[in-house]
């Protein structure tokens, strides 16, 4: 065990709707990513949630003659059911309408009132409803397009209370030269820099007095407290979060979609200097799910409900869909055509034959019995060796730095190598040539290849990889790190299970 804690958070998501991919997108990352630090001993903390407050919610229970709580209580209950059809262990689901959120809040608020970091004073602008943001450069009161979602704004002016961000606009400048990774990719640090850090930060407004749903301003009845503000504090307001913020040993990273990364890399890093709290690790912008709209998004109406595609398809694909055919940080295509594609070529053409070939030769060549491990003379089964035990070290460095399709581009080399090397050693020839050693060999090193690969795959797709352990007799909590490299503590076992088809191939 390494001894250190790891608190992962995801955004916390609006329950004002239907489910669509983005959700399934984010959370599942997450998953992976959490899976990788627990097969390293990390002690995990897996934090996500749902963002009960704003107008949205307000909008859309008025509209359906429901009260806000009743309906996000109605809608949490999709979003939990969605992460456990797609086998996301998550440790803590925090909602901003729980009491303890709101005590913590308002004591925030009162405690930044207190020592001059928040002050009265007017707003007048431009605000998008759907990304609840008051928009850059909005102050000529004209009505305009969100550049983010592309709704329509409406015109606001009201007394609101505004947070200091200007007052550590420096420190924040410091902390990024510093710390040179703190945003990832690069190119979100960049845009960031472009459009809202060259110039003076405008402070940020964080009250609105013409909605009542969400957290009351402390002594001001008639206003809220603004929903970035409350959404944002979630992380820091549990029990645990807060307990991993005071902890420095603790690794804290916030996966979050590149349209509100701002919001996490500008005005929550300066509300935790406000509070004389420690920063994150790391913040992770992923890209988008498009397709030939260019974004999903509701306000687009070309989302796809998660669930539906679950009906249909395997969990693990969609989950390896996300790491394989989306470059994890970049913008990426969704289909279900190149779902059915990868489920044909990764499932059925590779891993299932790969599996079924392995299992087969040794049931025929050595009575299912995994002959024993030494180091070889032969050049392909030298450098296949060596291949594994490279991969396995080029998989962790790559996980290590949150490179997650790179990571899983290791598992497919593998593969590629694994099903090459049986073309090349032929060993159906070397048993009609009595090469008794050679074949023996070549039978222990594509097993513990296989186990290998199994082991790899499980952070990404745990059902797949729990398939692969159970054809062979193996359990998935025996291995590590150390031991999956080690070829002789397989030698001697027996093979009794042989599965076909390992994966059953899609329906037409």
């Amino acid at each position: 065990m390494s001894g250190k804690k790891f608190y992962l958070t995801t955004p916390i998501f609006y329950p004002n709707g239907s489910l669509h991919l983005g959700h399934a997108y984010t959370s599942v990352i997450a998953d992976i990513i959490s899976n990788y630090k627990k097969s390293k001993g990390y002690e995990v903390y897996f934090h996500t949630g749902s963002d009960d407050h704003g107008e949205k919610i307000e909008k859309t229970s008025s509209s359906l003659a429901i009260k806000p709580q009743k309906l996000v209580d109605q809608n949490v209950l999709l979003f939990q059911g969605l992460w456990k059809e797609l086998g996301i262990n998550y440790d803590i689901f925090y909602r901003t309408s729980f009491a303890l959120h709101k005590k913590k809040v308002q004591k925030f608020f009162t405690k930044l009132l207190k020592q001059g970091d928040i002050y009265l004073d007017k707003y007048r602008g431009s605000y998008c409803v759907t990304c609840e943001d008051y928009i850059k450069d909005s102050l000529n009161n004209k009505a305009q397009t969100c550049p983010v979602c592309c709704s329509s704004t409406k015109i606001l002016e009201e007394k609101a209370y505004f947070f200091k961000v200007s007052k550590y606009q420096q420190q924040l400048l410091n902390h990024y030269q510093n710390n040179p990774d703190f945003l990832i990719p690069t190119n979100a640090k960049k845009e960031l820099f472009t459009n809202f850090l060259k110039d003076n930060v405008r402070d940020l407004c964080i009250t609105r007095s013409d909605i009542s749903w969400g957290i009351q301003v402390p002594n001001e009845p008639q206003m809220i407290i603004y929903v970035w503000f409350d959404a944002l504090c979630n992380y820091l307001t549990s029990e645990i979060g807060e307990k991993m913020f005071d902890d420095d040993n603790t690794e804290i990273i916030h996966l979050v979609g590149k349209e509100i990364s701002r919001f996490h890399a500008i005005y929550w890093p300066t509300i935790l200097l406000s509070l004389k709290k420690r920063l994150p690790n790391k913040i992770i912008a992923h890209g988008w799910l498009i397709n030939s709209q260019g974004k999903m998004s509701k306000s687009k109406g070309n989302v796809i409900d998660p669930l539906q595609l679950l009906k249909k398809y395997p969990k693990d694909l969609l989950r390896l869909y996300f790491i394989a055919k989306v470059n994890f940080l970049q913008d990426g295509i969704f289909s279900e055509e190149l779902l059915k594609n990868l489920y044909r070529d990764f499932y059925i053409n590779n891993l299932g034959n790969l599996c079924f070939r392995t299992c087969k030769m040794l049931e025929l060549y050595n009575n299912s019995v995994i002959p024993k491990f030494k180091t070889s003379e032969n050049i392909e089964l030298n450098e296949y060796y060596q291949n594994c035990l490279l991969t396995i070290k080029e998989y962790q460095k790559k996980f290590d730095n949150y490179q997650l399709t790179q990571a899983y581009q290791e598992i497919i080399h593998l593969l590629d190598s694994s099903n090459k090397l049986i073309q090349k050693i032929e060993p159906w020839n070397l048993f009609k040539e009595k090469k008794q050693e050679l074949l023996k060999l070549t039978l222990n090193y594509l097993i513990n290849g296989i186990r290998i690969i199994a082991y790899l795959l499980f952070p990404i797709a745990p059902s797949t990889s729990q398939v692969v352990f159970a054809n062979f007799g193996w359990n998935y909590e025996d291995c590590n790190w150390v031991s999956i490299s080690d070829f002789g503590n397989l030698s001697g076992k027996k093979i009794s299970k042989i599965e076909k088809h390992l994966f059953t191939p899609l329906p037409a």
